[in-house]
């Protein structure tokens, strides 16, 4: 396990598919469930397919690993969305907004799998009831 610090942020191909209402597709798991990683952390943690990361709460997700020259040393990048969502700290620091960025967190290689966002909604809120979700009155 190492310590590593959060950043998150959007894509143009996952705002794309936001903006139609297609955040249940297999595009958008594939968009925006995965973590970037510098390389020379890529290796530290045994070169993994799959990544989980976790916060001090002890709130934690499984993406996809993505070795990455454009993330420095100690740092990992995760796109924005529900993924990063379950790992973001409610914490807002007088801001009134979520900490997004610079967010101390632990990563480890594991074997996946990653969850689909509605599964893992389900069992991020509703401790995994397959009747109840989000979109029900």
């Amino acid at each position: 396990m190492m310590d590593i610090i959060l950043n998150t942020g959007s894509t143009v191909y996952q705002g794309a598919i936001i903006k139609g209402g297609n955040k249940f597709t297999d595009g958008y798991t594939r968009e925006a469930s995965y973590c970037e990683i510098n390389p020379e952390d890529f290796v530290a943690l045994g070169k993994p397919w799959f990544v989980r990361v976790s916060n001090k709460f002890g709130d934690s997700v499984v993406v996809r690993a993505k070795k990455s020259s454009t993330q420095q040393k100690g740092e990992i990048w995760i796109v924005r969305g529900v993924w990063a969502n379950i790992i973001v700290t409610p914490e807002t620091e007088s801001t009134g907004s979520p900490r997004y960025k610079n967010l101390p967190v632990k990563i480890e290689k594991c074997e996946g799998p990653v969850l689909d966002p509605v599964t893992l909604m389900q069992q991020a809120y509703f401790n995994g009831n397959k009747e109840k979700t989000w979109k029900q009155a």
